[in-house]
């Protein structure tokens, strides 16, 4: 009897050992964060990087997403950005179920988000919904060295609902569960798509004079809403 209860408790201990081991196998593809991505401008004087605390999200509650962007001069030298919004980044997120960009933060916030007909239109009474717009004002930041600029988003899971953003497709509803990709951007751009608006660069001068009107776009990270 003895014997048969110490082969219970070695049997047992041994198996608690093996769950504490296996467990982060098991468990590892829940580990979701932080993550980082990174794009350099062709120069090498800029980097944008954006980060997300994590990539698995709730859809109830809905969980809003935090995302991070900043702006780092990684050039030995001092150089000044000239922006025309007094924001300076945007994000898109791309849905997989649509494969369609089915948010941008700027279609809500910046002056001539993507409009169909007229892409890019700066008069808000032409769209389906009420949107407050940030008019062009000239915003000019100096940064040293290693110096950066950060601004944080939360995408409280607006989605388009029927297609890629825009006058047919506003983000007025609330994202399905699925995987999504979110890319950061520093600048504007434009729509894909739409035509290009100077308005939406961000210009700086290089070491050699060149004057650079640009946007950079990071790769991304998807995201699971569930």
């Amino acid at each position: 009897m003895k014997t048969s209860l110490k082969l219970i408790f070695v049997a047992t201990a041994f198996s608690i050992l093996i769950g504490v081991a296996v467990r982060p196998l098991i468990f590892r593809s829940e580990e979701t964060g932080p993550v980082n991505v990174e794009v350099v401008s062709e120069d090498g004087l800029l980097k944008l990087t954006m980060m997300l605390e994590k990539t698995r999200f709730t859809t109830s509650p809905r969980e809003p997403v935090k995302i991070n962007l900043t702006l780092t001069n990684i050039g030995d030298e001092e150089i000044t950005l000239t922006f025309h919004y007094e924001s300076k980044f945007d994000l898109v997120i791309w849905d997989y179920s649509q494969a369609w960009y089915v948010y941008r933060w700027s279609f809500d916030h910046i002056e001539g988000p993507s409009h169909w007909p007229s892409d890019w239109a700066a008069d808000p009474s032409t769209y389906p919904i009420n949107v407050t717009l940030e008019p062009p004002d000239v915003n000019i930041v100096t940064l040293r060295p290693a110096e950066g600029i950060s601004q944080s988003f939360f995408w409280n899971q607006q989605h388009s609902g029927g297609g890629e953003v825009g006058y047919y497709y506003p983000q007025v509803g609330l994202a399905p569960k699925g995987r999504y990709r979110i890319e950061g951007i520093a600048g504007f751009g434009r729509s894909p798509g739409g035509p290009d608006n100077p308005l939406r660069f961000f210009e700086y001068t290089a070491p050699n004079g060149t004057l650079i009107s640009t946007v950079l776009w990071t790769p991304g990270i998807d995201v699971t809403l569930g």
